[in-house]
């Protein structure tokens, strides 16, 4: 194996896309273009420059007129100016993320390059229309998602990786995940995934909010867990230390919203979502995301795990 063969299978190895460096941000059509275009364009140029030389040097003059003659024997000389190109369409490939085809070139260039090489011009033009034929397969491979712009505000990104803001993640933090992914699923258009992930998120407020008042989530459902809050609620002000608090009515009427609050979200959503009775709309689930993420927000002022 030659020295440019090793750095070709290097190079192919380890060079990443940019949606494979990082395949959960949000890649922008001025990216992909920036990426790509300028690759393109060489590659498209290069493979077209050793068409075109191989019509241009097989021509042969009968009887006055130039005639193309592609069985004729490939000289040092096109040998020389295809490889140049070749070369060059591999290293493109490779960058680009074309592998098969970047393999297909240099196999090529092997051959061209063998001391037994014996091929004609013909051959070297059916070999580039074959490498075009396959980049164009593998493209059609590679498929991606359009996330319209309305959308892609919920989509997390590396500047704002939490969707319901700093002070809901450092409250809240093992609801990160499921706070991001409801994210995700909003900016993809999966509604119904959206609101399961946002009623995950929910149960870990519930579950702050339970603990407050002695009340464990771990072994029972929504329903009862809120009936002991609210009732635990309703005797603030006969509790220690609640009464002793200067602002025990204030405090007793934000957490008796809070936990009218998840009695509403659960008869209006988890309930469905929970039993597979629920399918939500796009508008529906950016609703319940802004709903959930404004009361998180407000719990997180007074609540944390």
């Amino acid at each position: 194996m030659t020295l440019a063969n090793v750095e070709s299978q290097k190079l192919a190895e380890y060079i990443l896309q940019p949606w494979e460096e990082s395949p959960y941000r949000l890649i922008s059509w001025l990216e992909m273009l920036e990426f790509s275009a300028r690759k393109f364009f060489w590659v498209g140029h290069a493979l077209e420059q050793v068409r075109a030389d191989c019509l241009i040097a097989s021509m042969v003059v009968v009887d006055g007129d130039a005639v193309v003659d592609m069985s004729r024997r490939l000289d040092d000389k096109a040998k020389e100016k295809a490889l140049k190109n070749l070369k060059a369409a591999e290293e493109e490939f490779t960058r680009l993320g074309l592998r098969i085809s970047a393999e297909t070139v240099r196999e090529a260039i092997n051959e061209l390059s063998s001391e037994s090489f014996g091929h004609n011009f013909q051959w070297l033009g059916d070999q580039v229309r074959a490498i075009q034929k396959l980049a164009d397969k593998e493209m059609h491979g590679k498929a991606f998602f359009y996330v319209p712009a309305e959308r892609a505000k919920y989509f997390p990104t590396v500047k704002n990786p939490h969707p319901f803001g700093e002070k809901v993640n450092d409250a809240f933090p093992s609801a990160s995940y499921d706070s991001a992914e409801a994210g995700m699923c909003l900016a993809l258009a999966r509604g119904t995934a959206c609101v399961f992930h946002l009623m995950r998120v929910l149960e870990i407020g519930l579950t702050v909010l339970g603990k407050e008042f002695g009340v464990s989530l771990e072994h029972t459902n929504w329903a009862p867990a809120i009936e002991q809050i609210e009732s635990k609620i309703r005797d603030m002000h006969r509790e220690l230390p609640w009464k002793t608090l200067p602002d025990c009515k204030k405090q007793q009427e934000d957490y008796a919203q809070a936990a009218s609050h998840f009695g509403i979200l659960k008869d209006a959503w988890r309930n469905y979502t929970m039993h597979v009775r629920g399918a939500y709309t796009e508008e529906q689930a950016e609703r319940m995301f802004d709903n959930v993420k404004a009361f998180m927000q407000r719990l997180a002022e007074k609540l944390s795990e």
